[in-house]
């Protein structure tokens, strides 16, 4: 038999999952607006707008979706709970050292 279920941790998770998905695809859509800028046609970004400005978002908006993923376990699931707080510190570390790169360079 199954516990019942607290209405407002589901419905918290619900949001944390949201949260963390729309942070994930915003995240993912500057990542790839930062290699193609560094990596590709200096033509493509001639004033480094691209390069300021998403490493600018880039880093909130990981911050944001990394501190609402360890939400989205249920508190009894100890090792799920420490699978996304290491995936939460891999997302900031990843995108710190992606605008460090293309600030820097």
């Amino acid at each position: 038999m199954s516990p019942p279920r607290n209405t407002w941790a589901v419905v918290g998770r619900t949001l944390a999952v949201l949260v963390a998905g729309t942070a994930a695809v915003f995240t993912a859509f500057l990542v790839y607006l930062l290699l193609r800028a560094l990596l590709g046609d200096p033509s493509g970004d001639p004033h480094g707008y691209v390069r300021i400005f998403g490493s600018m978002l880039l880093v909130p908006t990981a911050c944001f979706g990394a501190f609402a993923l360890p939400f989205v376990v249920r508190r009894d699931q100890a090792s799920g709970k420490r699978v996304t707080i290491w995936a939460a510190i891999a997302w900031i570390i990843g995108s710190l050292v992606l605008a460090g790169v293309a600030l820097g360079g």
